[in-house]
């Protein structure tokens, strides 16, 4: 099984076959063990123990709670880490798409505020619909260029309800690109 994760602005290849790990091509002992009744799992990464609490944000958008530090991560298969790095070459933002509504609804509150940094699985909006309450969150990092919509207002599907900008490259200057 192979698969990419993009984590803390780097990217890893990961591979895992027949019991064995590696990243990057090094080979990396891994053991995970899960804890009775909690979310909560001990790994060996290495030789050192590490407690760490996975958490599924979304497609691919992993929290990752490790020794009590969080981490957001974004893990790919190897189609959808293809199509990412296509887009760059082809100067297609990595940007966090156009949050667009995904059913007829009102806007009960958002989240977020134009300027704010997101990263992969922060909540954006919420907007109910059929009595239920959606949470609508970041599919990518970015950065929210314009919210379109207010608590209050009703929206169609497709609507968009917040734009973004990619997240600044360090040293990049806001406006250059």
């Amino acid at each position: 099984m192979n698969f990419f994760v993009h984590i803390g602005g780097e990217r890893l290849e990961v591979k895992v076959k027949n019991g064995e790990c590696w990243v990057d091509g090094s080979p990396v002992e891994v053991e995970l063990a899960p804890s009775a009744g909690t979310p909560v799992r001990s790994a060996r990464v290495g030789g050192r123990s590490l407690r760490l609490r996975p958490a599924l944000n979304g497609r691919g958008a992993w929290r990752l709670e490790v020794e009590g530090r969080v981490h957001q991560a974004e893990v790919l298969d190897p189609g959808q880490e293809f199509i990412r790095q296509a887009r760059k070459a082809a100067g297609v933002g990595l940007g966090v798409p156009a949050l667009k509504a995904p059913m007829p609804g009102l806007v009960v509150r958002v989240e977020v505020q134009e300027g704010q940094e997101v990263r992969t699985g922060d909540s954006l909006v919420i907007v109910e619909a059929m009595k239920m309450e959606n949470e609508l969150r970041a599919t990518a990092p970015g950065v929210v260029k314009r919210i379109a919509v207010e608590p209050g207002v009703a929206v169609e599907k497709d609507a968009v309800l917040v734009e973004f900008d990619a997240i600044p490259s360090e040293g990049e200057e806001e406006g250059e690109g």
